[in-house]
């Protein structure tokens, strides 16, 4: 290529500079650069890093090769857009941050990390609002003898009514499950919520041999709270929440 530019997918442990049979941005081979028994897992690239475009097809991209290599890997990804204009100075800075790196790939060695998101049922969210809050019932109520323009308030007080409640459940639900979760977990982040439904946003680092008996814990959970909640549990998934390759390479942008 015209321009020596490297696209940088995530940091492995590996003795030797390596090919993979893994097509990655702009279909070039995935190969390795390395220093000592570490290496940058990267692919040629024609664009800078203002240039690189995260179209759904792109980031679909990088995110196969990471999931690919964790299958044999243990490794630090590297969030989109993380681009070396040369091969040298990448190399200093796998150098220069050796240790640092090393240390993540020994925290993060037989472990995965879990992602955990808990949902109210919406029956479950209606019922209980109606039983705990009357005046969300006599809102109801009315609105259904006003017109729209003399409902739109009430509308409004009510929803924030809603907002209050779950805001306040969510509070009382999310440390009770996620201290009970890192029981078993090495290590969680707690994320914000995604929607008003979503109690539970986390994620947790899980050692594989305590695999089963986090997923174990996971269902107990959920037969506890019955029908009222669903819990959706996606792993393994790379461990974004728990390393960040570009807090230590930023100096290739």
């Amino acid at each position: 290529m015209a321009e020596e530019k490297r696209y940088i997918y995530c940091v492995i442990p590996i003795n030797e500079e390596r090919k993979f049979d893994l097509v990655g941005l702009e279909k070039e081979e995935i190969y390795t650069i390395n220093y000592k028994d570490i290496g940058a897992v990267v692919s040629d690239i024609s664009v800078s890093f203002e240039e690189c475009d995260p179209t759904r097809r792109n980031m679909k991209t990088h995110t196969l090769v990471l999931e690919t290599l964790m299958k044999d890997y243990t490794i630090l990804p590297a969030r989109f857009g993380l681009i070396s204009d040369s091969d040298d100075k990448f190399r200093g800075l796998l150098q220069k941050y050796y240790s640092t790196l090393k240390d993540h790939i020994k925290i993060l060695d037989k472990r995965i990390e879990t992602g955990v998101k808990v949902f109210w049922q919406k029956e479950a969210m209606i019922a209980r609002i109606v039983a705990k809050n009357k005046r969300i019932v006599k809102i109801k109520e009315r609105v259904k003898t006003l017109p729209p323009d003399k409902a739109e308030p009430l509308l409004i007080e009510a929803g924030q009514l809603v907002k209050s409640l779950v805001d306040k459940w969510r509070e009382e639900y999310y440390p009770r499950v996620y201290r009970k979760l890192l029981r078993v977990a090495v290590d969680g982040r707690y994320n914000p919520p995604i929607s008003m439904d979503n109690l539970l946003n986390a994620s947790f680092l899980v050692d594989k041999a305590k695999e089963k008996q986090f997923d174990n814990l996971i269902d107990k959970l959920d037969s506890e709270y019955g029908e009222a909640v669903n819990f959706k549990v996606v792993k393994p998934v790379p461990p974004y929440n728990f390393v960040d390759v570009k807090l230590y390479l930023k100096e290739v942008l």
